[in-house]
């Protein structure tokens, strides 16, 4: 198994907005663009890591309250999908925490099926977030 490496955005940048971009495209109620996630990358508040399977842009995030902080997979792109294979880099997301001095790994997603998977790696769920628009 070939583990994600750390890989500059700027250097396969049209593959990846192309995945970004499948991404928005199936959860309308994402709120970011792809060059939102370059300049995350660009600018150091996040990272892309790349592998034969797909690709992931991580970020931190702190706990304002208890300075916990948290490993964000924001994006998790596979070329090939069903196979859930970012679950088997658990391990190596734990590493990938705990040399940021990270307490927590988090992983969101509207893809239901991903929380059978994500359970049975030692993750557990701790809400879900539904969101109702308020019309004027």
């Amino acid at each position: 198994m070939v583990l994600p490496k750390l890989t500059d955005i700027r250097q396969c940048w049209d593959e990846v907005k192309v995945g970004i971009e499948s991404i928005i495209a199936d959860d309308p109620n994402l709120s970011f663009r792809p060059e939102d996630v370059y300049s995350e990358c660009v600018n150091g508040r996040a990272e892309l890591f790349t592998s034969p399977i797909g690709f992931l842009v991580l970020s931190t995030e702190v706990d304002p309250f208890t300075d916990d902080r948290t490993l964000l997979i924001w994006i998790a792109y596979v070329y090939e999908t069903g196979k859930h294979n970012w679950m088997k880099h658990v391990q190596w997301f734990e590493e990938l925490a705990r040399k940021a001095g990270c307490k927590y790994i988090e992983a969101r997603s509207s893809v239901s099926q991903m929380e059978e998977y994500a359970l049975e790696q030692g993750f557990s769920l701790n809400t879900r977030v539904y969101t109702k628009e308020v019309n004027e």
